[in-house]
């Protein structure tokens, strides 16, 4: 009995389905504590979290994975959102009123121009949000501004990330089924970025705290 139990569990078919339901699992997941808008963030982190320990270290508890990285990630996870909502708000509203005007004003054709450059800062440091809030303990503005320096110096692979997210985010919303499928896939392809940039930056980091380390001694010995 035993061998015919790890035949099937050996098999292909198996193995394709329990790929399958493991993304929709994390996908639902996702999707389910999205519904209140505000823990959006939080579950978003959560998502990269679960996917990571899924694809890159082999983990096969997946919920606890995901409930484990929403709890933690709660508080960091819901002030971000509401952070970058409002001021999607504020600047979604300014292009508005710049392209369409506003109860009968409008703006000089220059402004268009003007109206666009407060929406760099979301697009340049947005990408990376919450995968640092996923994977590493920083206050929340240490997170924002680490988040602009890896857009920085990940330049232009950041924007393959915005393309992999407003990709994912089109075939949800043209084919909603497809919602049980894409968030997953979308974090799986963006961490395959993600991870190297901060594989990057942390030897970048200790490459420049050994040559203070290594200065300083040098000017001691001086």
């Amino acid at each position: 009995m035993k061998k015919s139990f790890d035949h099937i569990t050996n098999g292909w078919m198996y193995r394709t389905a329990k790929a399958v339901g493991d993304v929709v699992v994390i996908s639902a997941l996702f999707l389910v504590f999205c519904l209140p808008f505000f823990t959006i963030g939080a579950s978003a982190s959560a998502l990269y979290y679960t996917v990571y320990r899924r694809y890159q270290k082999k983990s096969d508890e997946i919920t606890k994975d995901f409930m484990r990285a929403l709890k933690d990630n709660l508080k960091h996870g819901i002030i971000i959102h509401i952070i970058y909502s409002l001021y999607s708000a504020v600047v979604g509203f300014n292009i508005y009123f710049s392209l369409f005007g506003f109860n009968g004003l409008k703006l000089p054709e220059w402004y268009t121009f003007i109206a666009f450059i407060p929406a760099l800062p979301l697009v340049f440091s947005f990408p990376y949000i919450y995968p640092l809030v996923a994977r590493f303990s920083n206050s929340i503005k240490e997170t924002i501004k680490n988040s602009f320096t890896l857009c920085m110096i990940s330049f232009p692979k950041f924007l393959l990330i915005w393309l992999i997210f407003l990709l994912a985010l089109g075939i949800s919303v043209v084919f909603p089924p497809s919602a049980l499928l894409t968030p997953v896939g979308a974090a799986y392809l963006i961490q395959m970025i993600t991870e190297k940039t901060f594989e990057s930056a942390i030897i970048m980091s200790n490459s420049r705290a050994e040559s203070e380390i290594t200065e300083n001694g040098d000017t001691e010995n001086e």
